[in-house]
């Protein structure tokens, strides 16, 4: 790990996390990190396989926005900040997280500890939820310098999870999240839609993993959104499909389970949903997905 104090480095991460630009070259050699990416190889990252947002990973929906959003927003505005256009991006959260760091150290000591209790908050509400287990995705599936930044960023973090004093009780964001529903009830959209959603399901479900189920299953794979993409497949061959998705959910628990970085309640809490999802899907896919989840009836 760089020598950088640990604002510093999460601040330069954070940095490095938005499209490249020319100074973003001496940021990286100065952490030890390869050569910053190319615009096309960060759009196809951050644009079109993981949305560098925390509503999309926390959200019910798994879509930019939501109540997800909101909650995000509110703690900014309980810290005495305006809310930016986009509060929830991972972007804006370092940034947060770093200058309430900053801020913490520069105050007297009662209100140093005030400020720093609110930056424990901002980790362990909005980052630590989402953040490692999206950056374990980040490890996947980037290129030499997104491995090398994603395990950095969640080193850095762990450590800061890591320090005492924190809150005990869990996160909103997943104590309230909905599991994924189980298609046999007559509830086929809300499934299709769960599968979607990070919280809910446990596995960050992006494109690359859909054509990895099309080539599993010798399915056609047709461009566009993930929704889209799903519901073709599934129209396809649902029992394949579903066999495929349950693989997948199995080796996210793992991962998840295997995690070193993230919280213990954090992880645990991932591997159960991905755990649950894995088992969901297989019976589906015993029952020879008698439940249609397109229409959401149930034969």
């Amino acid at each position: 790990m760089s020598t950088a104090r640990p604002v510093e480095l999460i601040r330069a991460l954070g940095v490095l996390a938005e499209m490249p630009a020319p100074e973003h070259a001496d940021i990286a050699s100065a952490l030890g990190l390869p050569a910053p990416p190319s615009g096309s190889e960060w759009a196809d990252l951050f644009m079109f396989q993981l949305h560098p947002y925390a509503s999309v990973h926390l959200g019910a929906e798994g879509m930019l926005g939501g109540d997800a959003r909101e909650r995000v927003a509110g703690f900014w505005r309980a810290v005495g900040r305006t809310p930016p256009k986009e509060p929830d991006h991972l972007v804006a959260l370092l940034g947060l997280y770093a200058g309430l760091l900053d801020e913490a150290s520069e105050s007297s000591s009662a209100r140093g500890a005030l400020v720093f209790r609110s930056a424990q908050a901002l980790l362990h509400e909005h980052l630590s939820p989402w953040l490692f287990a999206y950056l374990g995705r980040v490890v996947d599936l980037g290129g030499d310098f997104h491995r090398a930044w994603g395990a950095l960023l969640r080193e850095v973090l762990s450590t800061e999870a890591a320090r005492p004093g924190g809150p005990e009780t869990p996160a909103t964001h997943l104590a309230e999240a909905p599991a994924l529903a189980d298609p046999r009830s007559g509830n086929g959209p809300d499934f299709l839609a769960g599968l979607l959603a990070p919280v809910r399901c446990g596995v960050i479900l992006t494109r690359a993993d859909l054509a990895r189920v099309a080539a599993w299953a010798d399915l056609g794979l047709r461009a566009g959104e993930r929704r889209y993409v799903l519901e073709h497949l599934l129209g396809q061959d649902p029992v394949a499909v579903m066999r495929a998705l349950a693989d997948l959910a199995r080796d996210a628990a793992a991962g998840h389970r295997a995690d070193p970085w993230a919280p213990p309640d954090v992880a645990a809490f991932w591997a159960g949903r991905a755990a649950a999802s894995a088992e969901l899907l297989t019976e589906l896919a015993a029952e020879g997905a008698r439940a249609v989840v397109l229409s959401g009836d149930a034969s």
